[in-house]
């Protein structure tokens, strides 16, 4: 290879390296959207065939176009898609936004009470509520300590009468007993181990070998004491385990809600919806579902309080919870969602949608209370959920499709514009 060859290929590398390669221009091209979203598992049909997309679908094949006079929105000239890639949970310079929650998922309030003023005397005053306020560990733990102490209490009591009685004191030759009296104070005890199996047995009602003589009225005494002290400790036991179980703020595993909530149009109308179910066979009586909206809000003093909104629901509330039921409220210029006409709005929000659903159980007559929330990035702009009643013709009977319970699909959302912007898109004559 010759040295002209060598430095002219030398300067080909330099160029090379020096001068990048100019990147072909991005498809300008919009993303059309895939028909799966309209779609779950493997259904070919549509659940919502009355959509803009699915009728899009069906005139993919004609020349002319729907004009938008007959679609009855009078919001703007063309569908905005739902589908918009936002981050939840940042602001738009990219930090994540700390959602504080008042009420979790599952319904567990999230609010503790500090520094409260003669805290353990009060609890003690009202020792019955403090029981059963108690988690379940704390409250089998205390009854579980209650019986070991009361056998361990009395144990220790009659083993020192018999003690003082010379229960204990035996001749080593003939293996007689040498204390006072003629019999002694306790069949069949003659160690500390054999006394506390007299008081289990004595507590608990099993009988065995060992029980008490009328050589001691202290041990009859002590009998009596402990039988009525593990009747009161059994019967308090099952008292407060039955209130537990059967209050209503331990029934919320019963009511289900969706894990999710959705906006999306409805008979025109823009809607906030979540879905309730009762799985039971036999449902609550009288359900009323209270939905409202808590806001931080400052005031001209600078002070930071809670507010609390109630949304007005369709039917005021009162749901018919046979099958699985839509929640729907109605985003008119009266709801305090109003003004968030968009999701990148809805997405930079700061509020909670606290949901109480209070009913009377058909089994106990007692109250049943559910709660659960949602925060904005658990509210999907522009979703719906799927149909999951079903009617089966040959049982005939109606079928719930509950693997679906929580499942959404995608809709069209039209964009609403002010009136200024409606001036500026109208075409001069």
């Amino acid at each position: 290879m010759s040295a002209f060859q060598v430095t002219e290929n030398c300067e080909m590398i330099i160029r090379s390296i020096s001068l990048p390669v100019k990147p072909n221009p991005l498809d300008p091209r919009p993303l059309s959207r895939s028909p799966k979203q309209e779609k779950v598992k493997d259904n070919d049909a549509d659940y919502y065939p009355e959509s803009p997309s699915g009728m899009r679908r069906l005139q993919a094949n004609d020349l002319e176009t729907e004009s938008r006079s007959d679609q009855n929105f009078p919001f703007t000239f063309d569908w905005a898609g739902s589908t918009i890639e936002l981050n939840p949970g940042t602001d738009d310079d990219g930090f994540r936004r700390i959602m504080h929650r008042v009420m979790e998922k599952n319904g567990r309030e999230n609010v503790v009470f500090r520094r409260i003023p003669e805290k353990s005397r009060r609890y003690m005053r009202d020792v019955i509520n403090t029981l059963i306020e108690l988690k379940w560990m704390y409250m089998l733990t205390l009854f579980l300590s209650s019986f070991f102490l009361s056998w361990i209490f009395f144990g220790a009591l009659c083993y020192m009468v018999a003690y003082y009685h010379g229960d204990f004191i035996f001749d080593a030759v003939s293996g007689e007993r040498l204390g006072e009296g003629s019999e002694p104070c306790i069949y069949g005890v003659t160690n500390f181990v054999s006394m506390m199996l007299y008081s289990i047995t004595t507590q608990t009602t099993l009988g065995g070998g060992q029980y008490a003589s009328e050589e001691c009225p202290e041990t009859i005494f002590l009998y009596f004491m402990q039988m009525m002290c593990g009747a009161a400790i059994e019967g308090s036991m099952v008292s407060i385990v039955y209130a537990k179980t059967m209050r209503p703020a331990k029934q919320w595993t019963k009511l289900k809600f969706s894990d999710k909530a959705v906006i999306c149009y409805r008979d025109g109308k823009l809607c906030l919806l979540f879905r309730v179910c009762d799985p039971r066979e036999r449902q609550s009586i009288d359900s009323k579902i209270r939905v409202y909206m808590i806001v931080d809000k400052h005031t001209r003093e600078g002070e930071l309080i809670k507010t609390h909104t109630e949304l007005k629901l369709e039917g005021n509330g009162e749901q018919l919870i046979v099958w699985p039921d839509i929640v729907c409220h109605v985003i008119d210029e009266s709801s305090p969602l109003h003004h968030f006409s968009s999701a990148k709005k809805l997405n930079a929000a700061q509020f909670e949608l606290y949901v109480t659903i209070v009913g009377t159980s058909p089994t106990t007559a007692q109250m049943t209370e559910a709660k659960t929330s949602f925060v904005p990035r658990e509210i999907f702009w522009g979703q719906r959920f799927v149909n999951i009643i079903h009617y089966d013709a040959s049982n005939e009977r109606y079928i719930v499709d509950y693997e679906n319970f929580n499942t959404t699909i995608s809709v069209d959302m039209p964009v609403r514009l002010t009136p200024a912007n409606q001036i500026e898109l109208t075409p001069e004559n």
